[in-house]
């Protein structure tokens, strides 16, 4: 009821403020990007197909000039108290723009404060990458309702290996990400909008971002076995002699057949901190939302103010959950790509999570991985639906690196944890485990200190 109640109270907010406000009615993304600049307007855009690049002319670029931060925007919304109903309409933006700032990029920015976009449709073309990596939307203004907006994404190098070939230092090739949908800001709402990317960058995350709300959001990515990325006659991967920047089992930074990657990053995710003045990131809220094919579907970790999940699933992804001092109530996901859950040690995490039946046709080592110290974890059969494949839950056991699946599993001292098991699945608790409670209707093995276990 609360996150209902904040986003009619935005809505009034905004409504009240463009009482006055004329409503005007534009048929070109250059009258789009001059309302955007203004205040206190009502701004409806005929439907239809506009193109990006009959708006981003040569002079439009010359006269654009970077955020703090050094980043440009195509067209950025800074003006204050507007509405933008853009329903119906559809921008295609040719992905060989994401490249003429020679500089990292967003293809919409809003900056200004209390402004509500409703109804848009971004469709990247084509798979020219971006010249430093960028965004799809940058949500920077305080106050912003983004409403109903659906980003196709393209446009990142490389591209079909997922992390494998490296982010960063170390990277075997030079990575040019383009994610989709980033927010800086204070009080900000993201409802009912959906991310489809087929590029490497996140979909939905948080830099900085505080009280943000993402209610009914969607984010899908792609995935890919590593069988089919071996099977390559050309590319990077071949041309590496298929290195990975991970190590596995063996110890060999190669790819390793039997496994499924997402070509993304994360579906929802949070950073520590960001935006222009890198700020921290503060209180995040995700409500009937889901993730599906992405590396991790939610990796939200408690900052400076409390993170919950609430009404959520995750499927299809490398991990489901990765959570660090974060409350869960009424969610799900399954084991089909990766594990279900991974519990982080430091803040502790108050989970209640639902195991879907879908069984997995690649390699799983886990269906979680629970480290650190008190958190109160309860795991039950999604409407009480059997499953036959095997993975088990374990505590003491910490994610492999970057969460990646033919990783191995490391171990930390974890004492403390109360885990009610109903899943049916094994629980397996490692030497450095201590002083837990578990309550479990499948399997164990106890080979910790004091830890307490009762068999329904």
């Amino acid at each position: 009821m609360k996150t209902i109640a904040r986003y009619l109270i935005l809505g009034f907010l905004l409504i009240s403020n463009a009482i006055n406000a004329e409503e005007i009615k534009i048929r070109s993304l250059q009258e789009l990007a001059t309302y955007a600049a203004e205040s206190g307007n009502t701004i409806i855009m005929v439907p239809g197909v506009y193109q990006m690049e009959e708006y981003l002319t040569a002079g439009v670029i010359r006269n654009t000039k970077p955020d703090g931060i050094g980043r440009y925007a195509m067209i950025e919304f800074s003006g204050n108290n507007n509405v933008f109903d853009l329903t119906g309409v559809t921008i295609e933006v040719n992905t060989k723009l994401l490249s003429v700032f020679e500089a990292r990029v967003s293809e919409f920015y809003v900056s200004g404060k209390n402004v509500h976009i409703k109804g848009l449709t971004v469709t990247d073309i084509g798979n020219h990458p971006t010249f430093k990596g960028g965004h799809s939307f940058t949500i920077a203004g305080d106050g912003a309702i983004i409403e109903k907006v659906t980003l196709s994404i393209s446009g990142s190098s490389p591209y079909g290996y997922g992390d494998l070939l490296g982010k960063g230092g170390g990277a075997l090739v030079p990575l040019k990400k383009h994610s989709g949908m980033c927010i800086e800001g204070l009080n900000d709402t993201i409802v009912d909008c959906s991310i489809y990317s087929k590029a490497f960058g996140h979909l939905f995350f948080v830099q900085g971002g505080r009280n943000v709300l993402f209610e009914n959001c969607y984010a899908e990515g792609v995935t890919r076995t590593t069988d089919d990325m071996l099977a390559e006659v050309s590319g990077p991967a071949y041309e590496g002699h298929f290195a990975a920047v991970y190590q596995n089992y063996e110890g060999k930074r190669k790819i390793t057949p039997g496994y499924t990657k997402s070509l993304n990053e994360c579906g929802f995710r949070m950073y520590g901190k960001g935006g222009v003045k890198g700020i921290k990131t503060g209180a995040v809220t995700a409500v009937n939302c889901k993730a599906k094919n992405t590396r991790i579907g939610f990796a939200f970790g408690k900052i400076t103010d409390d993170v919950l999940i609430k009404d959520s699933e995750a499927i299809g992804c490398e991990v489901g959950f990765n959570l660090t001092g974060v409350k869960v109530e009424n969610s799900r996901g399954d084991v089909v790509n990766g594990p279900l859950l991974h519990v982080n040690k430091g803040l502790a995490s108050d989970i209640e999570m639902e195991l879907l039946p879908t069984e997995s046709k690649t390699t799983v080592h886990a269906l979680a991985c629970i480290a650190g110290n008190n958190h109160n974890i309860t795991l039950t059969k999604y409407r009480n639906m059997a499953r036959r494949q095997i993975h088990p839950i374990k505590i003491g056991s910490t994610r492999p690196s970057a969460n990646n699946g033919f990783s191995p599993l490391g171990t930390t001292p974890t004492s403390g944890v109360v885990l009610t098991n109903l899943t049916g699945m094994p629980v397996e608790l490692n030497s450095v485990s201590s002083l837990c409670k578990v309550k479990t209707n499948g399997e164990f093995t106890d080979k910790g200190i004091d830890n307490e276990i009762v068999k329904n």
